[in-house]
């Protein structure tokens, strides 16, 4: 399985490159006001292959912060681009565990919550595409994507966050969960989430206008 997963890396990294090297032909253009959709286009990968292995170091990071605060050690640290894992060692007990296998889905579900608070703000719009691309694909990952791929493999950090024999935290957890899923949804298609998407076209945000009054 490792092995499927470095291939995938490996991938990422050739597209990673490829988009770094569309941006650098582009960049007036990428940078200007105007958004076009090769503008967006770019930014969506930019977020999704520049950005989120980031999120994965981080995430790995998590891990290795929560295992020293509890007293462990890392004894291995892999960072593999687009997936990572980490070795804890020392005696732990279940609700130290559950916090080591817990701290790096808490970094990457902040990390993809903060640029929520921001791009409302952001002036240069292709800068406010690239938070929302990262945002929704770290947030997908982390609520959704990765609970079902631990449970899937039947490995991994969820299945330890969910084990309901460490309480109350396993169950706090699923309630957070379910309410911020909920919430992101309603956001997702609230009028002011949907007027910042369609803004990006002012033909379509006409449209959009028209349609609603009608």
């Amino acid at each position: 399985m490792t092995t499927s997963f470095d291939l995938i890396s490996v991938f990422a990294v050739l597209i990673a490159a490829q988009t770094l090297g569309q941006l650098s032909q582009n960049w007036a253009n990428f940078w200007d006001d105007r958004v076009t959709w090769q503008d967006r286009e770019i930014a969506q990968r930019l977020a999704i292959f520049i950005l989120i292995p980031i999120g994965v170091l981080l995430h790995e990071i998590g891990h290795s912060l929560a295992t020293w605060q509890v007293g462990g050690t890392v004894t291995t640290f892999q960072w593999r681009f687009y997936w990572g894992f980490i070795i804890p060692s020392g005696n732990f007990t279940s609700a130290e565990s559950w916090w080591i296998s817990f701290s790096g889905n808490l970094v990457s579900i902040i990390l993809g919550l903060l640029p929520i608070a921001f791009i409302p703000y952001v002036r240069k719009r292709i800068v406010g595409e690239v938070l929302y691309f990262f945002a929704c694909a770290e947030l997908v990952y982390a609520l959704v994507g990765y609970p079902i791929l631990s449970f899937g493999l039947q490995g991994g950090d969820w299945v330890k966050i969910y084990d309901f024999s460490v309480q109350p935290y396993a169950s706090i957890t699923l309630v957070c969960h379910v309410i911020l899923l909920w919430g992101l949804w309603q956001l997702y298609h609230s009028p002011k989430a949907i007027y910042w998407r369609l803004a990006v076209n002012s033909h379509t945000l006409t449209t959009w206008g028209k349609l609603k009054a009608d």
